[in-house]
This record gives C-alpha cells, sequence and structure tokens, in this order.
C-alpha cells in the first residue's frame, strides 16, 4: 500500500545541491522522505498540494554542539526535563537535528547523562541525535571556560567505562591531541564517535597530523586555540592548509565577522555553523551577560569567562547572509549539509533533494520560522 504523497508549493528552495534559491519548483513528499523536486506544473493532481505562501523552504538545520537551550542545561544537570527543553525550543527554532554537548565534567556525571538517556529511550526528544563530549581530554591552557578541577589526560580504563557497552549515544567527542593516544583515538573511532579537535596547545605540526585523517573535524575555529604567530604559525594556519570540517560561532562575540569572512574564504567547502549555546545554570554559575550578548561563567575568582552563545541557528544562518555576506544557500547548507558530513549522515539529510529524509524549516524574510516538519510529519506550525 502506496502512502499518500505531499507538494510543498509556492516556496523559495534553499539547501539544493546547486545552493541557489530555486523559484517555481515543488517539493513532493512521501512518508518520510522527499521523492521529487520538480516544476510545479509537473506536479500530478492527485497529490495534494500545500502552499507555502512564498516563504522560503529549507532542510532542518542541525546543531553540533548546543549547551543549553530553552532553559535547560542537559550537559551539565544530566536531567531528562532539561534535554526535553532543549528539543522543544530549538524544534520551534528549526532545528531538526542536534547533539546535546557535555562540556569537561567527572566520569560519574558522564555515566549519569548516559543513564539518563538509555532510561527515556521511548520518550527522548525526536531531533535529539546524541551527546557530543566537548571535553575533558584539553590542554589546561586554553581550556577557555571548561572547569580546571576536571580537565585532564585520556586513560585507558575511562574510556572503557564510557565506551565498553554499545549504548553510549555518544556521537562525538572534542579532544586535544596531545592529551589523548592515537590508539586511544582509534578506540573512539572503531565505537562510532566522532572526534574532533578543540582546545589545544598542539604546535603547527602537531595539529598536521591530527587533522591528516578525513575522519577528523575542527570543532571551533579561532577559539579555543592560540592566535597565530609568524614563528610559530599555531592551528589556524594548519586548518586552512588542512580545510578539515570546521564549525564556527558566527555570533561576532565569539569570532568577529570579519574573521568569519576570512575564513570563509579559504575554506568554503568545509566551514559549517554551530551555534555553543547556553542557558542560565546555576549548577555551573552560568548567566546570561547583556552587554556582550552571550552566556558567562563567573569563576572562583570573580572572573567572567564566555561559555556560550545565545544564538539560535536561524540566527547564525541570517548573521552570514547580513554581516558576512555569505548567500542563503551556501548559508542554510553551513547550517544543514555541512553538519550532516560531519556525522557521516549527508547521504540522506542534509538537503533538498529526492531520496533525503523530509526534515524542512519554513522561515519568511524576517528569518521567522512559520513552520517545522520532521520526518515528513509537521512538528511546528506558528500560530499568527
Amino acid at each position: 500500500m502506496s502512502m499518500r504523497k505531499l507538494a510543498l508549493v509556492n516556496a523559495r528552495l534553499y539547501g539544493r545541491k546547486s545552493g541557489d534559491a530555486s523559484p517555481h519548483l515543488g517539493v513532493i513528499i512521501e512518508g518520510n522522505r522527499i521523492v521529487a523536486v520538480c516544476d510545479e506544473s509537473e506536479i500530478a493532481d492527485s497529490i495534494q498540494c500545500v502552499d507555502m505562501q512564498g516563504y522560503n523552504v529549507a532542510p532542518g538545520f542541525i546543531d553540533l554542539l548546543v549547551n543549553g537551550a530553552g532553559g535547560g542545561a542537559f550537559g551539565v544537570t544530566a536531567d531528562f526535563a532539561d534535554l526535553c527543553n532543549m528539543g522543544d525550543t530549538m524544534m520551534r527554532e528549526g532545528t531538526t537535528g542536534f547533539l546535546a554537548a557535555a562540556p569537561s565534567n567527572t566520569l560519574p556525571m558522564y555515566l549519569k547523562m548516559q543513564e539518563t538517556v538509555q532510561n527515556h529511550l521511548s520518550e527522548i526528544p525526536t531531533n535529539f541525535m546524541g551527546m557530543h563530549l566537548e571535553g575533558p581530554y584539553f590542554s589546561m591552557e586554553y581550556r577557555g571556560a571548561h572547569r580546571e578541577d576536571c580537565v585532564r589526560d585520556c586513560s585507558d580504563d575511562e574510556l572503557e567505562a564510557l565506551f565498553g557497552h554499545p549504548s553510549h549515544h555518544v556521537r562525538m567527542m572534542s579532544v586535544s591531541p596531545e592529551r589523548i593516544s592515537s590508539k586511544q583515538v582509534e578506540y573512539l573511532e572503531d565505537k562510532g564517535v566522532k572526534v574532533s579537535f578543540a582546545h589545544s596547545a598542539a604546535s603547527y605540526e602537531e595539529t598536521l597530523r591530527f587533522l591528516d585523517s578525513p575522519r577528523h573535524s575542527v570543532t571551533h575555529l579561532f577559539n579555543g586555540m592560540p592566535p597565530m604567530h609568524h614563528r610559530k604559525p599555531g592551528h589556524i594556519p594548519a586548518v586552512f592548509r588542512a580545510k578539515p570540517m570546521t564549525g564556527i560561532i558566527v555570533d561576532g562575540v565569539h569570532v568577529s565577522y570579519e574573521m568569519v569572512r576570512m575564513a570563509y574564504e579559504f575554506m568554503p567547502e568545509s566551514l559549517y555553523l554551530f551555534t555553543d549555546r547556553f542557558s542560565d545554570c546555576a549548577a555551573m554559575n552560568v548567566s546570561y551577560d547583556n552587554e556582550q550578548d552571550c552566556f558567562v561563567r563567573t569563576a572562583a575568582d570573580g572572573r567572567k569567562v564566555i561559555c556560550g552563545s545565545a544564538l539560535s541557528m536561524m540566527k547564525a544562518v541570517r548573521n552570514c547572509v547580513e554581516h558576512v555576506g555569505i548567500s542563503m544557500g551556501k548559508a542554510v547548507q553551513m547550517a544543514s549539509y555541512y553538519p550532516a558530513k560531519v556525522l557521516g549522515i549527508d547521504k540522506n539529510v542534509g538537503l533538498l533533494e529526492p531520496d533525503y529524509v523530509a526534515n524542512l524549516v519554513v522561515y519568511d524574510d524576517n528569518w521567522q520560522v512559520q513552520r517545522v516538519m520532521m520526518n515528513g510529519t509537521w512538528t511546528y506550525e506558528r500560530n499568527n
């Protein structure tokens, strides 16, 4: 028995392989898949058409590092209600896939997060794709807002405790190569974990060796790494040379828009967006700083350290278009297709193309999300 087909018409399509807006095209969906993108005149009369009212339609966004959203910070509290708040908030913003990030913490807390997810599998937010352990194997010098008492070297015993069972729910891990051995990195990859470079004091040469593997990515360009120096090039020239899939926080706070523009000119096919967003979190002394428009952690000595953005993925796309000069089509790919490439799911997620999962965000010219579709079903519709 065939499933009912649905066609979205009267829309501007972004996130196709061409990267350009596509007028007069309709998206035909059957079940949870896109089955065709064709001229509206070719759509059969038997197919139900839904008028998108001239709005923009793009693939649902994928955010690979989310500390908190909607008042929840699961990676700090391990509270399932926080994870649900994060998922619901981001779904309404057009993010149909996210990794809940866990900043550097203790082994018992990581195990508690795993247990929480495992105990609530039947209730898990549909856009939750797993966890991203950001740390704890980081350089002490470049740890940023990560807790000093949690940053440490990697140990085989800890890896076995975290990943020795199939239901570890970790999709990605950010590490500093000088705090973890190549054999331990291989162990993570064998367990299905995507390994990414972050918060490191490695040299230019060490960074290039780590990035020599096509499986390795960079978590956040410019942040958590030393600046360039004419005698000690450091990480940034190594990244520009190797051009791995590389995340960047486009909020104008973590990275200036001019630096985003420079990075995009060097690596337009591998720079991807993520938010690094946070929420107020008493457990980590994290609060919103209105002056800087970001979240900060107050250290024991009273210093305020930037530890997360106030971004949504839609706002990151908007910033790319309005402040960096990147085209809408390309910015959408940076928020959907390129993050999918990092996770290795880009063959069926992240584009408006046939055989891709029907995860979509519909938004107007004022960047307001009007509708969100997940697996072929509308999960959010804005009440005007």
